[in-house]
């Protein structure tokens, strides 16, 4: 899909085959664009559109080309398809003095706030303008879903470390959340760093059409995925935490049941030599003939058991 944003608050138009496009265009935006729509945009910028294996290609000298016109800039990992599920698709960006224009492959919320932006009274009044409000929308949903994060692990930890854990599953179901925290703090720093790499390009050789006074934005942006990066390692280090604390505690359930399976092992043993010895059907055996030999075998076969869990008592291992 090709949709084009205008300056001035205009409505965005969906591209169609053989409709004409708005001169106030400052982006184009697609998402899994058809080779149709990448030849409109091709002729719309003037130049040809990266493939998505480029735009996916992890060398430096690919993420970031720059000419007196045209600027290309690649993020290889940015959102998954199917919200958390998917894979990582990349995102690439196309700017020049008169236009902006997006690759991407999944939806992106960051993406739906600049375009809510743009049909609003303080839209983005140029292609760098949009670009840099895209940056900082970038940066504000990652630092949000951090933040949504870092609660969440908050209660995880509550419901973990309570005193009494009433759930049996409750260790599982916390293993299987903090994968899932792990593969959300994954996908979001893969994307910070990204447009971390992409705004220090821009702080250090930014081409010369863009205006200086742009380029502090670009710094505080930076900054900002500054902040973002310690918040992250923090996160991190959290939830190794408790990915080791839940591992932990998951050991110590299955030790106390091997204890407990030990013990009884241990206590049923001995009423068991018993018992077989006193079941041989042998007519020399003395306890046979005595008058209370039953009662004594009864005996014998309970004091057996009792005084092994006397023994485990006082040495506080029950």
């Amino acid at each position: 899909m090709l949709t084009i944003y205008s300056s001035g608050s205009k409505p965005p138009q969906v591209w169609q085959p053989g409709t004409g496009v708005p001169r106030s265009a400052i982006w184009i935006d697609m998402i899994e664009p058809s080779e149709d729509e990448r030849q409109q945009a091709a002729v719309l910028l003037g130049t040809r559109l990266p493939t998505r294996d480029q735009t996916s290609a992890i060398e430096l000298s690919s993420r970031f080309r720059s000419s007196e016109t045209v600027l290309r800039l690649n993020i290889p990992s940015f959102v998954r398809t199917h919200g958390t599920k998917g894979l990582m698709t990349p995102l690439g960006f196309i700017v020049t003095p008169e236009m902006l224009a997006t690759v991407r492959y999944a939806d992106s919320l960051s993406f739906d706030q600049v375009a809510a932006m743009i049909a609003s009274a303080d839209a983005p009044q140029s292609a760098i303008d949009v670009f840099i409000a895209l940056m900082e929308s970038i940066v504000d949903v990652g630092a949000d879903r951090l933040e949504s994060l870092g609660n969440d692990l908050s209660t995880l930890s509550e419901e973990v470390f309570a005193e009494l854990r009433s759930e049996r599953n409750l260790l599982r179901n916390a293993l299987l959340q903090v994968g899932a925290m792990q593969r959300q703090v994954n996908q979001i720093r893969a994307a910070m760093l990204g447009a971390s790499r992409v705004t220090t390009f821009m702080c250090d050789t930014a081409p010369k059409w863009i205006e200086s006074d742009l380029h502090g934005q670009f710094r505080s942006i930076q900054a900002d995925l500054g902040s973002l990066s310690e918040f992250q390692q923090q996160l991190s280090d959290r939830l190794q935490f408790m990915l080791d604390a839940v591992l932990g505690l998951i050991n110590n359930d299955q030790n106390d049941i091997i204890k407990v399976l030990t013990i009884v092992s241990v206590v049923t043993v001995p009423p068991m030599i018993l018992a077989g010895i006193w079941g041989m059907n042998f007519k020399s055996i003395p306890e046979y003939n005595w008058p209370h030999g039953y009662a004594f075998g009864l005996t014998m076969i309970v004091l057996s058991m009792v005084l092994p869990l006397i023994f485990f008592k006082v040495k506080k291992w029950l």
